[in-house]
């Protein structure tokens, strides 16, 4: 199983990138890049589904584990940089669910 650190860019009010790092063998190896979109045509497009707020970020996380399952083709488990991330989403959805 891989070690995997994620790292945001700059968010914008629509998606952030994210570097997704390997740290298995002790030594940041960068994998590839990601992103994440929370527009609020995505964000409605999943509230239609039925999704609530914390449903919507439990979906973001679920996403994020399996594309860079995709990317890396093995489980992996987060070192860092899940958290900050959710957070951010978290902060730029928080508006659609007023």
């Amino acid at each position: 199983m891989h070690k995997i650190k994620l790292v945001s860019d700059k968010p914008f009010h629509n998606n952030c990138d994210v570097t997704v790092y390997d740290m298995t063998m002790g030594e940041e190896k960068k994998r590839c890049k990601i992103k994440v979109e929370y527009a609020k045509c995505d964000v409605e497009e999943l509230k239609e589904q039925g999704m609530d707020k914390a449903t919507t970020l439990d979906y973001f996380n679920d996403w994020i584990y399996k594309i860079v399952k995709m990317y890396i083709s093995d489980d992996w488990e987060c070192t860092g940089g899940l958290d900050e991330i959710i957070e951010i989403i978290d902060d730029h959805i928080d508006q659609y669910f007023k």
